[in-house]
């Protein structure tokens, strides 16, 4: 059994208010339990409550987490230097994820915590924290972690979680490919045109995925003022959820312009383009607090 938690799940910057209670304001962290083994997808905001959460559940006990970036932008990496049990000499902390375009992936965590922007170092930290650039699936115990390269300004990974029987998918800040690329004149064995290529690889990466928590930033509106800009609208996704045949959808990366209500309706479009698609894909809103059990 893994159980999902999500501790912050708004994108691009916290949006702390009355008008985002329901869903929350932090930004993106997600909880993963598998067995044993507490897996993190990204270091915003949110992963400072949820510090203080591990505290609190193991407060002698060393840990070992694994901390999985999606990429360095600053909502998935600025809540990591409040990250308590990264304090702790006890604990190891496995923090993995893709390098900069000129920088590693330790120099760009490094500068993130020089003096200049932030009090204390990343040195001051545990001896035992550990940067890894994915290069390859990681094995943790009876766990396998494949990555799969996503379409954004900046190396930007999904990741996939399977402990033999489950699959999880985290998977956010991705832009369609048809709607970025010009159409080209390769002919893919699997595609008529590049892009759609593209677009199909990350579609099995999703296969039969238990759980996908994937972005749903723009509405298809918004969406046409903001090609490029490496996300996605809801459409898209829940279209590939479909085809991949994707048991569970939680929308996420809320946009900060969203509040609750606008959210609330996001997620009742994705369960009406759902049943368009003839899709079974159950899709819920992705909220602070809401725990999700993958059987």
């Amino acid at each position: 059994m893994m159980k999902a938690r999500f501790w912050g799940t708004r994108g691009s910057i916290a949006t702390p208010g009355p008008s985002t209670v329901r869903y929350g304001g932090n930004t993106s962290c997600v909880e993963l339990r598998a067995g044993t083994h507490i897996i993190v997808f990204d270091a915003g905001t949110g992963i400072r409550e949820l510090g203080n959460q591990l505290m609190k559940e193991f407060p002698s006990q060393p840990l070992t987490i694994h901390v999985f970036i999606s990429h360095t932008h600053w909502d998935h990496i600025q809540g990591f230097p409040f990250f308590l049990p990264a304090y702790e000499p006890q604990n190891t902390i496995h923090l993995y994820g893709p390098p900069g375009r000129d920088k590693s992936l330790d120099k760009i965590l490094k500068i993130q915590m020089d003096s200049d922007y932030f009090p204390v170092e990343l040195g001051a930290m545990s001896p035992n924290i550990h940067i890894h650039e994915m290069r390859e699936d990681v094995t943790i115990d009876d766990l396998t972690v494949r990555h799969f390269y996503l379409n954004h300004p900046a190396l930007c990974l999904a990741y996939r979680v399977s402990d033999g029987h489950a699959n999880v998918v985290y998977a956010t800040d991705n832009e369609p490919y048809q709607g970025t690329l010009f159409r080209q004149s390769q002919n893919p064995s699997t595609a008529s045109d590049f892009p759609t290529y593209l677009d199909e690889k990350f579609i099995d990466f999703l296969s039969h995925a238990d759980l996908l928590i994937g972005e749903a930033q723009y509405t298809t509106e918004e969406y046409k003022e903001k090609r490029g800009w490496g996300h996605s609208p809801l459409e898209s996704v829940v279209r590939f959820a479909v085809q991949a045949n994707v048991k569970k959808f939680a929308l996420f990366h809320h946009d900060p312009m969203h509040d609750d209500d606008f959210v609330d309706g996001m997620v009742q479009e994705a369960k009406q383009l759902t049943g368009l698609y003839n899709g079974t894909t159950e899709c819920v809103g992705a909220r602070e607090g809401l725990e999700i059990v993958v059987p």
